[in-house]
């Protein structure tokens, strides 16, 4: 090696280093890594956003099933095992409320969780009901009947009037 190219190479590990450090640096305090310098009223406000965005797309979910509902009793279709069931997701909305308002994640999570449960439910006992009212199910029923969407809640009774 000679020596133009030891230079070269000292000087470009110093830009490299220097590019490394100094960026950490220059960095504000709060963006180093500490999670202490998060703003309290910051994170209230983006929990208040999430839960009004969230209580409203249960609340569309819930008047849609309701729609359904409607929809098949018009029909004479026996909606009594949905009824029951919208029962219990209305009566999560409360416990999706309290999880919201003492922003714990975990409640939210259980929640969650029940309420994919229960919009499942709620779209497998519309489908058994159009099914038991007009009999034997067609091929084409029985696949739009088990590729009924995700299990998100967010997706809720749409799907339930997709499946049908």
């Amino acid at each position: 090696m000679n020596h133009r190219t030891m230079l070269k190479g000292a000087i470009i590990a110093c830009c490299l280093i220097g590019m490394l450090v100094l960026p950490a640096a220059a960095a504000p305090a709060g963006l180093s890594g500490n999670r202490t310098g998060i703003d309290p009223a910051l994170k209230t406000d983006l929990w208040n956003n999430q839960e009004t965005h969230r209580l409203a797309i249960f609340d569309e979910n819930v008047q849609n099933a309701n729609n359904v509902i409607g929809i098949l009793d018009k029909y004479s279709i026996d909606t009594t095992q949905m009824q029951a069931t919208l029962t219990q997701i209305s009566g999560e909305r409360s416990a999706l409320q309290s999880a919201f308002a003492n922003e714990d994640r975990n409640a939210l999570k259980t929640v969650n969780q029940q309420l994919v449960s229960l919009w499942k439910q709620f779209r497998q006992e519309a489908v058994a009901a159009v099914r038991g009212h007009y009999g034997r199910a067609s091929p084409a029923a029985s696949a739009a009947g088990t590729s009924a969407g995700s299990g998100s809640d967010l997706e809720g009774a749409g799907t339930a009037a997709a499946a049908l």
